[in-house]
């Protein structure tokens, strides 16, 4: 099952357990409602036949059950639900705090005043800002508060969770402030964050411009990993975009990265066409520089077009283990038999470990695809 399914899958149970949650307070209002309805009511005649009071014995809570005569029969009921409703409630409140059931009016009431509270802490406001992000009830007052404590703030790790909460906001507020900050920013991580906070504002022409800047050159990789995905992932898929990358892929002129990362915007687009695939492996094919033809086939991992199979194939023999590693790697997505079998020699054969232990994933990998229907 893919991951897409698995989180589809989660979703609807967090759904069915909020509704179950929702049910079961509802139900026990009512209840208490009714409950408390029939105590208003005229209390039940007295038995002549009896000289006292009717004894309750003493039974545990969880030994109560609803009674359907007297006064302290429906008493004992009321107790029993009222207990019943605030376990119920302890766990919704767990449940919020930890984003898994959206915050009550009344809950969310208290977060929004607690995080303006000029005396809590940081720690405090960090927490009740994470609470309100996962419940997506951050306001365009709390998200300039937020900015503003990340722009005061000397604290990286504190700056760096800041971030984590700005992250998939298209407050138009936040572009500019975080944009201005990624151009100074000196640590890794917080810069990092900056990227991954700005890939919502990819459709801006000077932040696309900047993170394509940063995925080609940025010394760190950790900052080039996070704009690749940003400028491949998180951009809009407009018409004169995938035009626009698909005449970088194609251009002679353009550095190998630079088309590599453009054709890999293309197959998350699904834009991709089966002539770029063949110029590409033909580009592999006549390479001779080793870290070249490594990305090249580092970027074919996942397709199956027929014309990679010879490059991938020439490239289990090449004296570079790391060239080898590349096209065992992008080898496994093929279910063809003489695929497996080549890379059943290369399991018995290469001498480096890393490409042995490659060409085993890579076999077993093959061989599930070519079990499926």
């Amino acid at each position: 099952m893919s991951r897409n399914a698995w989180w589809i899958l989660g979703g609807l149970f967090l759904v069915a357990v909020f509704g179950v949650q929702l049910n079961q307070i509802n139900n026990l209002k009512r209840e208490v409602a009714a409950v408390r309805a029939e105590l208003s009511g005229p209390l039940p005649a007295a038995d002549p036949g009896r000289d006292g009071p009717e004894v309750i014995p003493h039974v545990s809570a969880a030994a109560i059950r609803p009674l359907s005569d007297g006064t302290a029969g429906v008493q004992a009921r009321l107790a029993y639900l009222e207990r019943n409703m605030a376990e119920i409630a302890k766990v919704s409140e767990v449940l919020m705090d930890r984003g898994v059931l959206p915050p009550s009016e009344e809950r969310l009431a208290q977060l929004q005043q607690r995080f303006f509270d000029p005396s809590i802490s940081d720690e405090e406001r960090l927490k009740t800002l994470s609470m309100l992000r996962r419940g997506n009830q951050l306001s365009d007052e709390m998200v300039t508060q937020t900015l503003s404590m990340l722009q005061n703030s000397t604290n990286t790790n504190f700056r760096r969770a800041l971030l984590q909460n700005l992250d998939g906001l298209t407050n138009a507020s936040l572009k500019q402030p975080l944009f201005a900050m990624l151009q100074t920013e000196g640590t890794a991580d917080v810069r990092s964050q900056l990227v991954s906070a700005l890939r919502r504002f990819t459709d801006d022409p000077a932040v696309e411009s900047k993170l394509w800047d940063l995925a080609l050159n940025d010394p760190i990789k950790q900052v080039r990993d996070r704009a690749k995905d940003a400028v491949t992932r998180g951009a809009p898929v407009t018409p004169e975009r995938l035009d626009r990358l698909s005449q970088t892929a194609k251009s002679p002129d353009a550095s190998l990265d630079e088309r590599l990362l453009s054709f890999r915007a293309l197959r998350l687009a699904k834009a991709h066409t089966p002539e770029m695939v063949n110029d590409f492996a033909a580009m592999a094919q006549n390479a001779t520089d080793p870290v070249s033809k490594a990305k090249l086939f580092a970027s074919f991992n996942g397709l199956t077009d027929p014309g990679l199979m010879a490059p991938l194939v020439n490239g289990l023999q090449d004296p570079d283990p790391v060239v080898r590693q590349s096209a065992v790697d992008s080898l496994s997505s093929f279910s063809d038999p003489r695929v497996q079998e080549w890379l059943n020699h290369v399991i018995l054969n290469d001498t480096d470990p890393n490409v042995k232990r490659e060409a085993h994933a890579a076999l077993e990998h093959s061989q599930r695809v070519s079990r499926r229907p």
